[in-house]
């Protein structure tokens, strides 16, 4: 029988355990690279001397990643009322995870994480997978223009990341706009 240990995840920096590593961090997103074992985790991973550009950068992410997981927690609702499961497990995984980039991201600016503020969203999930795929891509336009504006290289992992995570979340609103 396998042994169960202990993993984090160095982009959101939480915890996870198992027999071995998950293709993708369940809470974020980042692929299975970026664990490590408990033991060889680096309490400073968050810990990053800012310029002033990647602060207002991240202030930016942050914004972004919390209107983002507003809308989809708005998106789930829409779905809880019409019954449609498959888009209620949808939006309502995209929030976490998009809550959980919000978290990571407060980290580095050395915040508690803020509450989610109320979005708008349509009533129809084929519209809502719309709007997300367009949020999704201006994330990766504004993750990649971060990712080149920093001078650490911490925040060029980071932000590289979120541009494949958010390129995994567009391909899945791509497929269902189909």
């Amino acid at each position: 029988m396998a042994k169960i240990k202990v993993f984090r995840c160095r982009i959101c920096g939480d915890p996870y355990i198992g027999t071995g590593v998950p293709t993708q961090c369940p809470f974020c997103g980042a692929q299975q690279q970026y664990f490590v074992e408990a033991e060889d985790w680096n309490p400073d991973e968050f810990n990053v001397t800012l310029s002033e550009i990647s602060r207002k950068n991240l202030e930016a992410a942050l914004q972004l990643e919390l209107d983002n997981a507003a809308f989809y927690d708005c998106a789930k609702n829409a779905a809880q009322k019409t019954g449609d499961e498959y888009s209620i497990a949808k939006f309502k995984v995209l929030m976490k995870v998009e809550r959980e980039h919000a978290s990571a991201i407060s980290k580095f600016l050395k915040l508690s994480r803020p509450e989610l503020e109320k979005q708008a969203c349509n009533t129809n999930a084929k519209a809502n997978t719309k709007e997300g795929f367009e949020r999704e891509e201006r994330a990766i336009k504004a993750y990649s223009k971060f990712r080149e504006d920093a001078t650490e290289p911490r925040l060029k992992e980071f932000f590289s990341e979120l541009v494949k995570i958010e390129t995994d979340h567009l391909d899945l609103h791509a497929e269902n706009l189909k």
